[in-house]
């Protein structure tokens, strides 16, 4: 599975949405993720969406999620 970050880099053309990529998956890698409890949006045909908002969300909480994506990804 390639990864790929749709989101601009630009900090003025993006909001606090994150979009990735997930070339050649399915929805499973995104039920994976729901499972371990993250909450994120599913977008036909490859895109997950999270919103690490920084008035809800850690910096321990976004690199909750890194390790979860990995651990999904590669199974370790």
């Amino acid at each position: 599975t390639s990864i790929s970050i749709l989101t601009p880099r630009i900090p003025e053309e993006r909001g606090c949405q994150l979009s990735i990529q997930m070339k050649n998956a399915n929805r499973s890698l995104f039920d994976q993720l729901t499972a371990k409890g993250v909450v994120a949006d599913w977008r036909e045909p490859d895109v997950i969406r999270i919103a690490p908002a920084p008035l809800y969300n850690s910096f321990t909480d976004v690199y909750e999620f890194v390790q979860r994506l990995k651990h999904c990804i590669h199974g370790n």
